[in-house]
């Protein structure tokens, strides 16, 4: 067994800190692809949807009627339904309905 001499840093150490670091960045740069892969199938997809139902619907609102196509009052749908899912699901304030302990203590 040899001493350590205290001016040489541990070269194994050294080593495995990089294997480990490597390791690290093959890992980031795997689900890095992977989004990027499924980011492509959900865009793919989209186009499919949005080029297959290009046809106008009557819409009937309030006051008048258009007729728009599908796609938008599809997408005028999911943002309208979203943002009230998101203003009626949004944390706030939240109220307790129970009232603070007391400290035993203070009797």
């Amino acid at each position: 067994m040899r001493p350590e001499s205290p001016d040489r840093p541990d070269v194994g150490q050294s080593v495995r800190d990089d294997q480990a670091r490597q390791k690290a960045l093959d890992r980031e740069r795997r689900a890095r692809l992977t989004k990027v892969l499924v980011g492509l199938g959900i865009a793919i997809v989209l186009l499919i949807f949005i080029t297959s139902n290009a046809q106008g619907v009557k819409v009937h609102f309030v006051f008048f009627t258009r007729r728009p196509p599908l796609i938008w009052v599809m997408f005028a749908c999911a943002v309208l339904g979203g943002a009230l899912g998101y203003l009626i699901g949004k944390p706030g304030k939240q109220i307790s309905l129970r009232r603070p302990k007391k400290d035993d203590d203070t009797t």
